[in-house]
């Protein structure tokens, strides 16, 4: 399907959806300094052809912001991150590894957050290749069933080359895991469609944390 074939109706739809999530996802500090992405999927979806609603880079958008348009924040582009129509935004650096996750995956919507515990956790256990989850309840949110199931969230190292980064997502997802960290920078969180992306993100998220907490806790003391 091209560009111009999509519905107004599921475009528009796209836009509002991202404005609403980027204003929660600010309000609970996820989006610090300005950082973090939110995209969604529109349109038919071929591997290699699809289309994708994005945050906008706020350098680029900024001085439209007067503008009572939630389209003023995000645009539309193709599988290779260019723009589908003439516009003065720019597509947030990296567009490309939201391209790669939808190639990959063939998801509906990708949420990408920074926050102190994902951070954390991200190079705590970057030696590991991942982050071990194991028998929380929110796994369930995952679809992930099993008493006392065990996953990992694949960490990737951080590199200041973006083509570095893709290079690793192929080999790195887990297909159990709708997620993974690049280390001391976030995590990228993905699902059918956006709520579905944002579930799987805050249950993450609520784990990261218990986790993070656990790990302070003193060791126990067993008396006979």
């Amino acid at each position: 399907m091209n560009y111009v074939d999509i519905p107004w109706e599921e475009k528009q739809a796209a836009l509002d959806a991202i404005q609403r999530l980027r204003e929660e996802f600010a309000a609970r500090g996820w989006f610090p300094a300005s950082s973090g992405s939110l995209s969604m999927r529109v349109g038919r979806y071929k591997p290699d052809r699809f289309v994708f609603a994005i945050t906008a880079d706020e350098t680029y958008w900024s001085d439209l912001s007067a503008i009572p348009s939630p389209s003023v924040g995000a645009l539309f582009v193709d599988a290779a991150s260019t723009p589908c129509e003439p516009t003065r935004l720019k597509p947030c650096s990296d567009a490309p590894i939201h391209a790669r996750i939808y190639r990959m995956t063939g998801c509906g919507a990708i949420v990408h957050v920074h926050t102190t515990f994902n951070n954390v956790l991200s190079d705590y256990f970057a030696a590991d290749g991942g982050v071990p989850l194991k028998g929380n309840e929110l796994l369930k949110s995952l679809e992930i069933w099993e008493t006392q199931a065990e996953v990992r969230v694949p960490i990737l190292p951080n590199a200041a080359e973006l083509p570095a980064i893709l290079k690793q997502i192929p080999g790195s997802l887990d297909t159990r895991v709708p997620a993974l960290l690049l280390q001391n920078h976030g995590v990228y969180v993905w699902g059918t469609n956006i709520a579905e992306a944002k579930r799987h993100l805050e249950a993450l998220e609520f784990m990261f944390e218990a986790l993070y907490r656990s790990l302070l806790l003193p060791p126990k003391e067993y008396h006979a």
